[in-house]
């Protein structure tokens, strides 16, 4: 079978979309599968069917799309959100540049976003099925960020487009059933669309990455608390921080690593200079040796503000560390508060100061919630399982469109 993956967002990248993608791909490879997989490229300037040698500058399409838009509207009127047009130009480049990939070579199309979805449900072969995995809703993400506000004609924009993208695939992939509720809850759908198949990554190689880097990062004294996250407003790293200066009023035997970069680095580091923190919280930026860090963490920190499923706690728990986790989004359903991990109250930082310090004083709950959490991990997120699951979908869509259906 000839599987063309298909992402607005950039891959590689960092991130979870690029992480299940990239995840994905191996796994149907290794089951003897042809996979391209057509996206932004890491800078964002080209589109390109990654390492292929296929790439193509974005502005070809962009500069006349945006011309075009400029002509259609006013620039100069109060009612104009450049915003929005530039994401609705984004958007029509994207689905312009995806007709020189020639959709028509691939037997199935799996989209990953509701940008991606709604481009390739338009372009497509009308014999080619389309899957759709959805990662998230771009409305709630974007209001979290504060992209946009509400009410606004760039939110029902966002949610217009939330709503189409989560309609157009012959099969609708979700990682999390805390995800199709909230797909749910704004959808008037007769029919449940939506199969839950949780991520999954290689286990096996995370681990032995792990074993070949040992020693490769110094040790310390001090307790490490690691926070693997991108830096964006969404993954709740004020509240961390906020916590940690809780925190350091009570202690100072700990040392706090940010893995991972983002939009949001700047104010990060002005606010832990406010509070005092710069002895004690470390920025390392985007690390391609996340097992070898892992492996030194006395215990794994998401602050989450809004989440799905979070590769990082997976690989967490894979790794066998304890885990300090939001309530937010899907996370929840991976870990089991007080058994393979503790959870608080998204946004209160009083009680992550509480998990923290409870953490640091007691070691035999720190190697309980880790076995546990290890435990869990590898049943729970297998490569294998995903993979099987998502090539089920593929073949009943396949079998759905050979006896005519959508």
């Amino acid at each position: 079978m000839k599987i063309g993956l298909v992402s607005y967002w950039c891959i590689p990248y960092t991130g979870g979309v690029s992480t299940y993608v990239l995840a994905l791909q191996k796994g149907l490879e290794e089951r003897g599968h042809e996979v391209d997989i057509l996206s932004h490229n890491q800078s964002g300037l080209h589109y390109h069917i990654v390492n292929k040698g296929k790439s193509i500058d974005k502005q070809t399409f962009l500069t006349p799309i945006m011309k075009q838009i400029g002509i259609r509207f006013n620039m100069k009127s109060r009612n104009y959100d450049a915003w929005l047009a530039a994401m609705e130009g984004e958007r029509l480049a994207f689905r312009q540049a995806l007709t020189t990939f020639t959709l028509t070579k691939y037997d199935v199309l799996h989209a990953q976003d509701v940008i991606s979805a709604t481009a390739v449900s338009e372009i497509k072969p009308k014999n080619t099925p389309l899957v759709v995995t959805l990662h998230g809703k771009l409305e709630a993400e974007w209001k979290l960020q504060g992209v946009i506000s509400d009410p606004s004609p760039a939110a029902t924009w966002a949610s217009t487009l939330d709503q189409y993208g989560s309609r157009v695939g012959d099969r609708i992939i979700v990682p999390s059933k805390w995800l199709k509720q909230q797909y749910e809850s704004t959808s008037d759908l007769e029919k449940d669309p939506f199969d839950v198949i949780p991520y999954g990554f290689d286990t096996l190689s995370f681990l032995r990455q792990a074993i070949s880097l040992k020693g490769a990062i110094p040790e310390s004294s001090l307790k490490l608390i690691v926070c693997p996250a991108r830096l964006d407003a969404v993954k709740g790293h004020e509240v961390l921080l906020h916590a940690l200066e809780l925190l350091r009023k009570r202690r100072s035997d700990w040392v706090c690593w940010l893995v991972g970069d983002g939009p949001l680095r700047p104010r990060l580091e002005q606010l832990t200079n406010h509070l005092k923190l710069q002895q004690h919280v470390m920025f390392l930026g985007h690390r391609n040796d996340m097992a070898a860090l892992l492996s030194q963490a006395d215990m794994v920190v998401a602050p989450s503000i809004h989440d799905n499923l979070p590769f990082a706690i997976m690989e967490a728990q894979v790794a066998g560390k304890p885990i300090i986790a939001s309530d937010a989004g899907g996370i929840p359903e991976m870990i089991a508060d007080g058994e393979s991990g503790l959870l608080f109250t998204s946004g209160r930082a009083d009680l992550l100061c509480e998990r923290i310090n409870k953490l640091l004083d007691d070691d035999w709950l720190q190697k309980r919630l880790a076995n546990q959490a290890r435990y869990h991990g590898l049943r729970q997120w297998s490569l294998d399982s995903m993979t099987e699951r998502t090539l089920q979908l593929y073949d009943e869509a396949l079998q759905a469109k050979q006896r005519g259906g959508k």
